[in-house]
């Protein structure tokens, strides 16, 4: 067979096997390249979807969080408005009800904080910051802190009360006042009295681990210790730490007794807290273990300052020592 003029490479005719091969070899080579160039318009508009979905859900995050500052602003000015108008030449009336309020706003932080609710902490941030304008010389300044001060206090509070089960007990310290709460709604408030000032009860987030009733208080002292107590028998406790602190009625105080400057008095508990029958009645019947417990100082004070005076630990453990009626 003759060479022939395509660089000395045989010619193959169409007839053979080799030939079909070849151009079956080609058509397969067209195909994928055209499937890749297809693929890499798909990819290309699916990330130009993306980036644009992206910047969408973006735009309108920024737009809501934009709206809901407008309407945080409109209502903050329009009570500023209203309280101008209601302590017009009583400056004092109206710095109490600012402090008043942050105070309570406080308070109800530092319970959040203890429970380990992120949320309340932007909210307590801006609380501070209209806090901070009740020192201005200005009425009108002072008029829109208090009002800052009433609606971040209240957004605080009412999402407390939405916050976990839905069933809560707190105890204020300052207050020696007990509320339990259910969905938002107030179950038991009464007052109480806690542990004296050498046995105070625990401070922090604890919860219901068990109950009994009756119950009979036993001295964890050795008697002769200046702690010690007889054998005391109570008709129900709510048990809250595993080293002996409790609520409970306590049939040898007075109720009149009860309340704010009692944990300082004769009828001190040695770390327990000391309710009255009809509400530890109640609080037995209705709060599972499991229930949260948070006892807090409730003084006004900043929530580090209050957070700072924690003696339970992440799980709720007491790291004070023993307690007991």
């Amino acid at each position: 067979m003759s060479a022939t003029a395509n660089g000395g490479r045989s010619r193959v005719p169409r007839s053979s096997p080799a030939f079909w091969q070849r151009q079956t070899r080609r058509v397969a080579r067209l195909q994928w390249q055209r499937r890749r160039a297809l693929l890499v318009v798909v990819l290309m508009a699916g990330v130009g979807l993306g980036s644009s979905g992206v910047n969408a859900v973006s735009a309108a995050g920024a737009s809501h969080g934009v709206r809901a500052q407008s309407a945080e602003a409109a209502t903050i000015n329009a009570d500023a408005g209203r309280l101008a108008s209601q302590y017009r030449g009583n400056r004092q009336g109206l710095l109490e009800a600012g402090r008043a309020g942050l105070a309570a706003g406080r308070n109800d932080a530092t319970v959040a904080e203890f429970l380990k609710l992120g949320w309340a902490r932007r909210l307590d941030a801006a609380l501070e910051r209209n806090g901070a304008m009740l020192d201005s010389a200005h009425d009108q300044q002072v008029a829109l802190g208090v009002a800052g001060v009433r609606y971040f206090a209240s957004q605080i509070h009412t999402g407390l009360l939405r916050a976990g089960s839905g069933q809560l007990i707190t105890v204020s310290l300052k207050a020696q006042e007990l509320i339990a709460y259910e969905r938002g709604r107030v179950i038991v408030d009464t007052l109480v009295t806690t542990g004296r000032p050498a046995l105070p009860t625990d401070i922090g987030a604890m919860q219901v681990l068990s109950k009994d009733a009756p119950w009979t208080m036993k001295s964890p002292w050795p008697r002769g210790s200046a702690e010690w107590y007889p054998d005391t028998p109570v008709q129900m406790v709510v048990w809250f730490t595993q080293n002996g602190e409790g609520l409970h009625d306590a049939s040898w105080q007075p109720n009149s007794t009860l309340g704010p400057g009692s944990q300082n008095g004769p009828y001190a508990s040695h770390g327990c807290i000391h309710v009255p029958l009809a509400a530890v009645r109640l609080l037995f019947d209705w709060a599972p273990i499991g229930t949260p417990v948070v006892v807090y100082p409730g003084d006004g004070s900043p929530v580090a300052d209050q957070v700072a005076q924690q003696s339970v630990d992440a799980q709720g453990n007491p790291t004070s020592g023993v307690r007991g009626d």
